[in-house]
């Protein structure tokens, strides 16, 4: 539990982070009641982590099947230092530059999210394919658990860690400084780090328990 523990609080601290870019959709719903729109907002986001969780699972499942010990090896090392690549993105020592690739699925998936203003669950669910580098980083953490009910599980806690500041964006937009939320998206950072490099240690058989 301890580890799902750390997810959540990544999700949560790192909600700070991706409430600049997120923040304002929820001003984008047009429902009878806010609470409840927003709440059905947060559910269509946390259904999607899940989800991608699951096929992120399925994943590594398949990728664990094959009997090959040093592929093994190099894709936990590669996922690893995936992980600390956004790690270090989210703290800001790497510049999230933008990829045309990635800015493609932004733009088009911001288009679709337009339609859905009076759907908010289904506003969520398109939000949650985003593209952010503490959902991808998270994502990888899903591929290596090797099973899709832990990576389903895994992508649960984090969508639950970040709906507290998702669900009261404006708030914290108003009341908390962008430096203040700037350091608190950097914990979650140094928590994604931690597990890459706990990552990289587990393929050269450090920290295995047996």
């Amino acid at each position: 539990m301890l580890e799902y523990f750390m997810v959540f609080l990544g999700g949560f601290l790192g909600s700070y982070h991706c409430i600049g870019m997120c923040g304002a959709i929820p001003s984008l719903i047009i429902y009878k009641n806010f609470w409840i729109g927003n709440l059905l907002y947060n559910f269509g986001r946390v259904f999607t982590y899940i989800f991608l969780g699951f096929l992120a699972g399925l994943v590594g499942m398949y990728f664990h099947k094959i009997e090959f010990q040093l592929f093994q090896q190099g894709l936990s090392i590669l996922l690893g230092f995936g992980m600390i690549i956004f790690g270090l993105q989210v703290v800001g020592n790497i510049k999230e530059k933008g990829v045309p690739f990635l800015d493609v699925i932004f733009f088009t998936i911001s288009d679709i999210m337009n339609s859905f203003r009076k759907s908010p669950f289904f506003l969520g669910m398109f939000n949650g394919f985003l593209p952010c580098p503490l959902v991808y980083a998270f994502l990888m953490k899903a591929v290596l658990d090797k099973d899709p009910l832990k990576g389903m599980l895994t992508m649960f806690f984090f969508g639950l860690g970040t709906i507290p500041a998702m669900l009261f964006s404006s708030k914290i937009l108003s009341y908390i400084s962008p430096d203040r939320r700037k350091n608190l998206s950097k914990l979650a950072g140094v928590i994604v780090i931690v597990f890459g490099v706990w990552t990289i240690l587990r393929a050269f058989g450090i920290g295995h328990h047996h």
